[in-house]
Order: C-alpha cells, then sequence, then structure tokens
C-alpha cells in the first residue's frame, strides 16, 4: 500500500452512525455508536453505544434553541453524544459516516452538549469508496461489496452499521492510495469533506482546549 502522509497518520477518525426508529410523527434517533480508529494504522481506539428513548414530542427535528447539558434527560440524545464527546480529545479529528445528514443534524440540534464533536469536519465514506471504486454503480451495499466488507442482512443496528462503515473508509482509504488516487491528508479532505455548521462561542470548550483541537 503507498503510504497516506503524517496529517493523516494523525488524525483520529471518528466513525458515526445515528440509529432511526419510526414513530406516529415520522423517524426520531434510537441509538448512536461511535468508532474511533487511528489515521497511523487504523487500529481501533475506542467504541461508544448509546441508546436514544426520548418520545417523539422532544423530536430533535424541530428548531429550538439547543438545550444546555444540565437540560438533558435520561435517555437523551444529547447525553447520548455527550458521552461520545468525552473521547475526544486534543489530538486532530475527523467524523466519517455514510452520507452523513442525519448524523451532521443531529450534532448541530445538540450541539451544547457535544460542541466538540459539532465542530469537527465530516468525511463521507460512500464518497471516497466512489472515488476509490469508480467502476461501481450504486450506493452503500454494492460499494461495500466491491470493496470487500462484509454485511448482514436487513437493516443493521448502529454498532454493526458503524463497524462496516469504518472497514468501508479504511479500505477505500488503501484501494484510492494504491491506485495513486490521492496520498495526503488534504486530497481527501478535498474530496470527502463538509464543514460543519458553526457552534455559539457559549457554548465552545475554553479557549486553550478549542485552539488544539481545531487549528
Amino acid at each position: 500500500m503507498r503510504m497516506m502522509d503524517a496529517e493523516f497518520g494523525s488524525t483520529t477518525f471518528v466513525v458515526v452512525d445515528v440509529e432511526m426508529r419510526r414513530q406516529p410523527g415520522g423517524l426520531v434517533p434510537a441509538a448512536v455508536a461511535a468508532l474511533a480508529l487511528s489515521g497511523a494504522d487504523f487500529q481501533p481506539l475506542w467504541r461508544v453505544h448509546q441508546e436514544i428513548r426520548e418520545e417523539p414530542h422532544s423530536s430533535w427535528k424541530k428548531p429550538r434553541p439547543p438545550r444546555l447539558p444540565h437540560e438533558l434527560p435520561d435517555g437523551s440524545a444529547g447525553l447520548a453524544l455527550r458521552e461520545i464527546e468525552r473521547h475526544v480529545t486534543a489530538r486532530p479529528h475527523r467524523i466519517v459516516a455514510a452520507l452523513g445528514f442525519i448524523e451532521a443534524s443531529l450534532l448541530h440540534t445538540e450541539r451544547a452538549a457535544c460542541p466538540r464533536l459539532a465542530s469537527l469536519t465530516r468525511w463521507d465514506a460512500v464518497e471516497l469508496a466512489r472515488r476509490a471504486c469508480p467502476e461501481v454503480e450504486g450506493g452503500f451495499e454494492p460499494l461495500a461489496q466491491n470493496l470487500g466488507v462484509p454485511l448482514g442482512p436487513g437493516r443493521r443496528p448502529a454498532t454493526q452499521e458503524a463497524w462496516a462503515v469504518a472497514q468501508m473508509f479504511q479500505r477505500a482509504v488503501e484501494r484510492g492510495a494504491a491506485a495513486g488516487r490521492w496520498s495526503t491528508f488534504a486530497e481527501l479532505e478535498e474530496i470527502a469533506g463538509t464543514a460543519p455548521k458553526s457552534v455559539e462561542e457559549q457554548y465552545l470548550p475554553p479557549p486553550t482546549v478549542q485552539d488544539s483541537l481545531f487549528d
């Protein structure tokens, strides 16, 4: 495999997946899972799985000011994301997701509880896989199959989906690097990165922590 650069190797990639459930009135988040990988060797660093039990009337989809940490009820999406937030350190981080629209929306809605996570640039694992496998038509499942990622039948719970996305991400990066499609962090950020919505200053960590995280 052609090696990636030092910036990629020094980054922690946090693969996040939100599992949804159908309720009267629409879909609501049921669980969130995260798996962190080292950019140096793709070794797992930590894992989190949290159930979300909020009732539909407190739906995270409705526009409202973000709830502060002391306002979060047990089983809330904010508390689930806060548990992932506890693992985010001063090492450079990127979020990785399959497409990531649901994850980005939930992170921004609960940004007061997880300002570090909500401030991270998001990488689209599916877009990276498409660039690594230009001969493949279709979305997540055909790309995963082409990359040799085993997928269980039917809908997968958040933990299994996060693992599958992590495998897709790793194998797409490796295949694209081996083919000479990329070799640097900056190239992948240009291809698959999406900047987050801004997080208001009052929700952010103290400047000494924030500067080291997001310089």
